[in-house]
């Protein structure tokens, strides 16, 4: 989502007349571009999870060396690598690291630990801190971080570019056809997905999934899908435009994901038209979701998708997530009772 989010914020700033620079580490020079990384991994071995505040560090201070330069506006696609100036700056919050470890185990005293530096990091922001839901403020804030926060969070709703899917009107779709969009990653719990297919096949044959996307977890998941004699199609990323080309084959979007604070997979989902199933408690907008499931019971999201209603008005409205609108929302926090610049020259951190 964070680089959908920076390129998305990087087309609508141009199209408004600024000039617009995207900074990655692929940036850098290559004599350090894989310092961070490495950083990562030994601080990780030594005291995990700390390793990745380490990665942050070091990206920061190279950021700052090479990049601290003059701009009209600065956007830190992360609050890892912010930095406080004169510049008018935002930082975007679109996840914390503590929030997002179902691939490692961490001692709970030592997650507390983390939390704890993490909140310090936010709290310490000087310039606006905008995060891209409500509820996944309100989670962050009652609920992950226990009052540890003192900064004051805003919510910008994240937008995407909506002309592909204007392209293709309503067809019959196959309703026993699934799909899902996204990196094969433990966060995403892919593995109860395809359990979910299995059950779904024991009743109905014609039952079929497509994943699209790659990730650590592809080739487990294809030796999974083979021994159980599963209907999948593995595709491997795509553009954005055979994205949404794609989605419209479909006509369920299933998201097993255990954690999201946005989803552009299940916006994109809705804007083609599809029966959305998820997890009811991740922290995206409500109507993203046509089929809230409250807990990961394979026979309770197995039977939800057999008796879906198709019947059930489900018109998404999708005119309020454009890049358009994120943008102007942006602006206007960043210099909430002040004039802004004429376009001129806007640094982005991803």
């Amino acid at each position: 989502d964070l680089f959908f989010h920076a390129r998305n914020f990087e087309s609508a700033l141009k199209s408004d007349g600024w000039e617009v620079r995207v900074i990655t580490l692929d940036s850098l020079p290559f004599w350090c571009r894989y310092l961070p990384h490495l950083v990562q991994i030994v601080g990780n071995v030594i005291y995990m999870p700390f390793g990745f505040l380490g990665k942050s560090c070091v990206i920061k201070a190279l950021y700052k060396c090479f990049f601290d330069e003059q701009s009209d506006l600065r956007i830190f696609e992360d609050v890892y690598i912010a930095w406080s100036s004169d510049i008018p700056s935002v930082s975007i919050l679109h996840a914390v690291w503590s929030d997002n470890l179902q691939s490692y185990s961490v001692d709970s005293s030592r997650l507390e630990k983390f939390k704890e530096h993490e909140a310090r990091i936010i709290n310490k922001l000087e310039h606006p801190l905008v995060t891209v839901s409500q509820p996944y403020r309100r989670y962050i804030e009652q609920e992950h971080f226990g009052g540890r926060l003192t900064k004051k969070i805003d919510v910008v709703e994240l937008g995407r570019d909506q002309s592909e899917f204007r392209k293709f009107g309503k067809s019959t779709r196959d309703r026993k056809s699934i799909v899902y969009s996204g990196v094969l990653e433990t966060r995403k719990n892919l593995f109860f997905m395809l359990e979910v297919l299995k059950r779904l096949t024991a009743v109905d044959h014609a039952y079929r999934l497509t994943i699209i996307g790659d990730g650590p977890d592809r080739e487990k998941l294809s030796d999974y899908a083979v021994s159980n004699g599963l209907s999948v199609e593995f595709l491997a990323r795509m553009s954005y435009e055979r994205v949404v080309s794609e989605l419209h084959r479909h006509a369920i979007y299933l998201h097993t994901s255990v954690k999201e604070s946005f989803s552009f997979s299940l916006l994109e989902a809705k804007l083609a038209g599809l029966k959305t199933c998820a997890f009811a408690g991740l922290q995206v907008p409500s109507e993203f979701i046509d089929l809230a499931f409250d807990k990961f019971d394979v026979e309770f999201w197995c039977n939800g998708i057999l008796n879906i209603d198709w019947d059930a008005n489900d018109e998404f409205d999708g005119s309020r997530y454009t890049p358009e609108n994120m943008t102007q929302a942006t602006l206007n926090l960043i210099y909430s009772g002040q004039t802004a610049p004429a376009p001129g020259m806007a640094s982005k951190n991803p």
